[in-house]
């Protein structure tokens, strides 16, 4: 049986999305919890993995079993075991050539920062930025990345394989000194949205131009782009999969 399931998960106090030893993780306390409940060991696959201090509102994920139940069951079985910061938020059976990422057609990845002052209840969900930002100038820049671009110089520096993303929709949006950037596209690479939104950010303080932008695009790779925003404030917000 294979089973899918959309989880959200504040992760603030998580060294992010992908198990590792000896630190608290995503993927830990859930494979803890499904070991409890199938009385096997259960590895379970992401729509991708979100880094430390990350969060998610729609992570989807998928595993194998032997133990059959029905949707609600595993919900309630899974948040059962779960700790306050993770909760199953809906669960279904699908055929076994689904794939949480592999058959992933979309994400959206929403960022959000505060320009106004700094607020203690929101310092680990909102970038406390506290600086004004020219959001024309961060729109008008933004455009560059829509369409199909070698994304090398916003990735991970490390980062090794295809780079070549396709970016559908950009959009930064201020409400009451919250930006929110919305980015759309069929896939991204490790810290690809935040140096893409760091990038912006220096944009809209008029540091650099939307031009030295493109020239790190256009590089693809031999110039990167060094700015990169803090995870907080980063969203996992929707995983898309083609209907068929």
């Amino acid at each position: 049986m294979r089973v899918k399931c959309t989880v959200w998960y504040d992760g603030t106090y998580f060294y992010g999305f992908q198990i590792q030893n000896h630190e608290r993780t995503i993927q830990g306390e859930i494979q803890k919890a499904l070991k409890q409940i199938c009385q096997e060991d259960i590895i379970i696959h992401a729509s991708g993995r979100t880094d430390a201090k990350v969060h998610a509102v729609n992570q989807v994920f998928h595993f194998d079993t032997q133990k059959e139940m029905e949707p609600w069951r595993w919900q309630r079985a899974i948040n059962h075991f779960m700790p306050e910061d993770i909760y199953i938020k809906h669960v279904e059976i699908v055929d076994e050539t689904f794939h949480s990422r592999y058959s992933a057609v979309k994400k959206e990845y929403r960022y959000y920062l505060n320009t106004a002052m700094y607020n203690p209840f929101l310092a680990h969900q909102v970038y406390q930025y506290g600086h004004s930002l020219d959001i024309l100038a961060m729109q008008e820049a933004s455009t560059i990345f829509l369409g199909k671009h070698n994304f090398a110089s916003f990735c991970w520096y490390d980062q090794y394989g295809n780079t070549i993303r396709t970016l559908f929709e950009i959009t930064i949006l201020e409400h009451d000194g919250i930006i929110e950037f919305r980015l759309i596209g069929d896939g991204f690479r490790r810290y690809m949205v935040r140096h893409i939104v760091g990038g912006l950010i220096q944009v809209g303080a008029h540091r650099i131009s939307k031009n030295k932008l493109k020239e790190f695009l256009d590089s693809e790779g031999q110039k990167k782009c060094l700015y990169k925003a803090k995870p907080q404030g980063l969203y996992l917000y929707e995983v898309t999969y083609d209907e068929k």
